[in-house]
């Protein structure tokens, strides 16, 4: 009887070990050196698109894998964001926020590319319907000139970049000065000459005299425009030009705001702007009387890419940067002379560091930046994050 039931022991752990092996080969796999696993997209920071953790494509509408290498650190083909201080998101993503890019990347495919371009222009129609006084006719947009300054042409490839600050401008604009012959490549462009650099590149402003090339230009060429989350955008911003020891922005908007939001300030902050909080940023945002006012890394995007006005063939968002870059590329021709960089793309803003940043506003102002940056979100598809709609409430 002993003999027996040792038996049946030995049989019940040999079944017990084949079970959880093969248990165990359906949520892990090796090859390669790699690991395959999967996360809920809902854990995904929606500005985090491959940033740290490799390359994400949506396969699912409620999963995605991942491939992470064990020995080779993984790295996105962008350099989208030159112009920020790298504080990279963490791993793991957390559940702070859910993305706002759970579907759009599905199909990876051409035509899953121009089906979520499809989908991006047409919430920009519907929205552009509900304001009808955004619209302004081509010969109307073509006699502002003032308005067009962040329009960038290229004439050989018939193509025209629409510039947001605080939104892979950097690198984008560098594929201009490519074009244009003067670098022949994006990463040898030299940064330190921007200044010079930037005020050579075509813009559609430069060409006030003659509204009829403008409006050529504009209903020929193929037009595209990168946007952001704006909540992202803004904070970036603001780490990027005061929070970060940046002496030209300290001097010239931090002392400003500090005069304008701090009661009894010292001598020292009146004088060098140090300190700025992101309250009194908050402050500044939606209490400036005109949004021409505010400085170009921080205006409302809407009010500088005239949305409603102009037909963008193609939108880019630099939550899906890499996606988004790589077919406009293809299909304008700028990728036959510009390669994009393989390094890693800073999105500069983690759940942890965003929610901590705005944690500090009390729920007025932070309402108030809501109504402020509202049509950002309603014109190119943004949801807003879960963070601010949960401090909030119904909005």
């Amino acid at each position: 009887m002993v003999r027996v039931t040792s038996k049946l022991c030995v049989l019940y752990a040999v079944l017990f070990a084949v079970l959880l092996y093969y248990s165990a080969t359906m949520f892990y796999s090796t090859g390669d050196d790699t690991h395959r696993f999967s996360i809920n997209v809902n854990q995904l920071d929606p500005r985090d698109d491959g940033v740290t953790s490799g390359r994400v494509g949506l396969h699912h509408a409620n999963t995605t894998s991942v491939r992470l290498n064990r020995t080779t650190p993984p790295v996105v083909p962008l350099n989208a964001v030159i112009e920020e201080h790298s504080m990279s998101p963490q791993l793991t993503p957390t559940p702070a926020r859910r993305s706002v890019y759970e579907n759009s990347r599905q199909d990876e495919t051409a035509q899953g590319w121009d089906a979520e371009q499809e989908r991006r222009r047409t919430i920009l129609r519907e929205a552009c319907a509900k304001y009808p006084q955004m619209n302004m006719s081509s010969s109307a947009v073509s006699r502002r000139a003032g308005r067009l300054w962040p329009l960038i042409y290229d004439d050989k490839y018939k193509v025209i970049y629409c510039t947001i600050c605080k939104v892979a401008s950097t690198t984008l604009k560098s594929a201009f000065l490519v074009l244009m012959g003067k670098y022949p490549t994006i990463q040898s462009v030299d940064l330190g000459e921007w200044y010079t650099l930037d005020r050579s590149l075509h813009t559609l402003s430069k060409l006030a005299r003659s509204p009829a090339e403008i409006e050529r230009r504009l209903r020929t060429y193929k037009k595209f425009v990168f946007v952001r989350e704006p909540f992202s955008r803004e904070l970036s911003g603001f780490r990027n030009k005061l929070y970060a020891k940046n002496k030209y922005y300290r001097k010239t908007v931090g002392t400003k705001i500090i005069r304008q939001f701090r009661a009894n300030a010292t001598k020292e902050a009146l004088e060098t702007g140090d300190g700025v909080t992101f309250t009194e940023f908050a402050k500044h945002l939606t209490r400036t009387k005109t949004l021409d006012s505010l400085d170009i890394h921080w205006r409302p995007m809407y009010s500088m890419v005239l949305p409603c006005s102009i037909e963008y063939d193609y939108i880019g968002h630099l939550e899906t940067a890499q996606w988004d870059i790589e077919n406009i590329f293809n299909r304008t021709g700028i990728g036959r002379v510009v390669k994009v960089p393989e390094t890693p793309m800073n999105l500069s803003n983690s759940d942890d560091i965003f929610n901590s940043f705005y944690e500090e506003l009390e729920p007025s102002l932070l309402r108030d930046m809501y109504n402020t940056f509202r049509m950002d979100s309603e014109l190119f598809g943004y949801d807003i994050p879960l963070f601010i709609r949960d401090k909030l409430g119904d909005l």
